[in-house]
Order: structure tokens, then C-alpha cells, then sequence
């Protein structure tokens, strides 16, 4: 793996370094993306790419247009999903592609709670592939959909938890001359063994990490690695070939928050007071900025609540002194910043850890003391 690809892997995984921008395939705009008709399996309702539902519902067993290539939105859960040729609607690609489940029991296919759909016997120990959720019957069990035609059920209870996303695997064969090296990530990078040319491996993610240079020196945009199923080793992308391409993660805003300054900013503390560091505030700046938490805190010079981002790091763009003079970054310590004076820009939409009562009330204490 080159030493630049390795920088990104680095950064991406172990969050050593702020990120400033983000790729994100939702936002981005990009050459038009071939479509293909699949089959609805399970209804679908559809979703804005914000995770917002929509009005719509496509229903199984219809047939409809999507873009080929799957997308991870940018909320939680982080599943794959479709988007609906020429609209903004998302319908999960498990209600298209399916999941696998290994069966744990000889299991009947079944048409209605009292009758079979033929004469099959999956046996224990197989994995089938099911679609959306579980249904419940008349008889009150609850079945997955394993296919078509539409009759088609398994009890759930007769299969365990998903083994696998069809939309998420795949087979990669390492095409690199004299091998590839194979890479763990635990508190950082290391080799743990070579694969040679032309041995294949079933992969399960694709982690979009930045830029890569090829053996041509030529840039790769969205460079990608490859997580070997069931294990905590990855393949570079440049140095194998995978049968289908998977949707891209994106590690950093599927696990933090980031905001942006779009104005200079005032820093204040955890007691809601505003921090005074010779006059210097953060300044507007272009970059993504970590936060870990939103929460209500007491500002006594306003009397109210105001509702808080609390920053990850301790250093950032500051504007000037009064005097003119100083860096260009200052440590403003365990800081926080107004929600109202930042925009959420990426990453784990959070919600508020407590209520403005709660902040009231925990600065009543203090605000008593300072009274007496």
C-alpha cells in the first residue's frame, strides 16, 4: 500500500486529524449514474435523503427504476439503500437485494399460517436470503419472505440473525503482481500476511478513504478499501479487482458530528459564561469541526437556556487580538459554542442530552451562591 493511501486509512479509522471535507455521495454532484429496473420484494416506504419518510410506498412484487449503484445516506442506521431514478426518494436496497439468515431448524416454505407454497425442506445449517421484516400470520407466529411468487414465508423463529448483506458482499481477487499485502486496523496499521496474485476473498464493506496514487502516480479520487468478510483485514483497492461494486462508507460521518463556523464566533464554558481570551473569538472558517455533544446550558448573563455543541478538540482559527498580534490558532480549552451560531454541516445528527429545566435547575445552585 502507497504511504499516501496509508495517510488516509490513518486519519479515516483512528480520527487523528480533523477532517475539512466530505465526499458524500447524497450532496455531490456526479456523472449521471446508469439505472436498471429491479423488483420490489417487501414494501418499501421511501425516504428523503435526510432519513425524513416520504409519502410514498412502493409495494412488493412491483417492478421499478433505480440508480445501479447503491448509496450509504448520511443518518443512522448507515444501511444501503436505492434511489428512485429522476426523484428524491430512497427505498432500502435489503427490500430489493435481501439479506442472508443461516437456518437454525428443517424449515417449510409457507403460503398462509395454515398452509404450505410446496413441498420444500430447508434444511438446518443453510442460509436463505429474506426481505424486509418479519410478518405475522393468523396464527400469531411471525414469518420472514423468502422469494417469489409473493406466497412465499419461513417462520422466523426458525432462523437466526443475518449473516450477510447481499447489497454488501462480494468477491475481490487481488490482481496486484507479486501480491498484496493484507491490513489490520487496531490503534493503527499494520501488515499481517500477503495475499498472492489471483486469490479471492469475500469482502463486506468498502470504506471510501480520499485520494490514492496509482503505480502511474496518476491521482485515484475516492479511493477505497475493502474489509475482508468476517475479520478486521482490508485490501487496498488498487490492488484488486471486485466482482460488483459495493456502496461506499464513509467511517468518519457514520461515527461524529461535525459543524461549521460561517461567522466569528464567541467560546463559552461549561457554566455558560463566555470565555475572554484577549478578545479572541473562533473565526469563520471553511473546515469541518468535531463536536461530541448538544446540550442546554444556563447562560446567567441572559437569563435563559440556550441550547450548546460541545467541541471535541481545544485548538482552533482565532480571530486577531485587539492589538492586532497573535497566531493563528489559540487553545480555548474545554469550550462550547451556541447551536444558533454554527451550522451541523455532517455526520451523527445528536440530540439534546437534557432539557433547559435541567439546565436551570443544575445552575440554580450557583446562581443562589452568587445572590448571597
Amino acid at each position: 500500500m502507497n504511504k499516501k493511501l496509508v495517510h488516509y486509512l490513518a486519519a479515516g479509522f483512528l480520527g487523528l486529524t480533523a477532517v475539512l471535507t466530505f465526499n458524500q455521495q447524497v450532496h455531490t454532484v456526479q456523472a449521471k449514474i446508469p439505472s436498471t429496473i429491479r423488483t420490489v420484494m417487501y414494501t418499501s416506504q421511501a425516504y428523503d435523503e435526510d432519513g425524513r419518510k416520504v409519502e410514498v410506498k412502493y409495494p412488493a412484487f412491483h417492478q421499478v427504476k433505480v440508480e445501479k449503484k447503491p448509496l450509504i445516506l448520511t443518518f443512522k442506521p448507515y444501511a444501503p439503500y436505492y434511489k428512485i431514478s429522476g426523484k428524491k426518494q430512497y427505498i432500502k436496497a435489503n427490500n430489493i437485494d435481501g439479506v442472508k439468515r443461516k437456518v437454525k431448524r428443517n424449515s417449510y416454505v409457507y403460503a398462509t399460517s395454515s398452509r404450505r407454497a410446496d413441498y420444500r425442506l430447508i434444511r438446518k445449517g443453510t442460509s436463505i436470503t429474506t426481505y424486509g421484516g418479519t410478518i405475522k400470520f393468523k396464527n400469531g407466529l411471525r414469518y420472514y419472505r423468502i422469494g417469489g411468487p409473493a406466497k412465499q414465508y419461513v417462520r422466523a423463529g426458525n432462523l437466526g440473525k443475518i449473516t450477510a448483506s447481499n447489497t454488501e458482499e462480494t468477491i475481490a481477487t487481488v490482481t496486484k503482481d507479486g501480491g498484496t499485502p493484507i491490513y489490520e486496523i487496531n490503534n493503527g496499521l499494520k501488515t499481517t500476511k500477503k495475499a498472492k496474485k489471483g486469490t479471492t476473498f469475500i469482502v463486506d464493506r468498502a470504506q471510501e478513504e480520499g485520494y490514492a496514487d496509482d503505480i502511474t502516480n496518476m491521482a485515484i479520487p475516492n479511493a477505497v478499501i475493502y474489509r475482508i468478510k468476517g475479520t478486521n483485514n482490508w485490501l487496498n483497492c488498487l490492488d484488486v479487482k471486485v466482482k460488483k461494486e459495493l456502496p461506499h462508507h464513509f467511517y468518519n460521518s457514520e461515527h461524529y458530528s461535525y459543524i461549521r463556523f460561517y461567522q466569528d464566533t464567541d467560546v463559552y464554558n461549561a457554566d455558560g459564561t463566555k470565555q475572554d481570551n484577549d478578545g479572541q473569538r473562533i473565526r469563520k472558517q471553511g473546515g469541518n469541526i468535531k463536536v461530541d455533544k448538544l446540550l442546554y446550558i444556563w447562560v446567567p448573563a441572559e437569563n435563559k437556556a440556550d441550547l450548546f455543541y460541545h467541541m471535541k478538540g481545544h485548538w482552533f482559527y482565532a480571530t486577531n487580538k485587539p492589538d492586532g498580534s497573535g497566531g493563528s490558532e489559540v487553545d480555548f480549552g474545554d469550550s462550547y459554542v451556541k447551536a444558533s451560531d454554527v451550522r451541523f454541516i455532517d455526520g451523527v445528527k445528536l440530540s439534546p442530552i437534557n432539557t433547559t429545566e435541567e439546565a436551570q435547575q443544575n445552575a440554580k445552585p450557583k446562581n443562589d451562591q452568587r445572590s448571597n
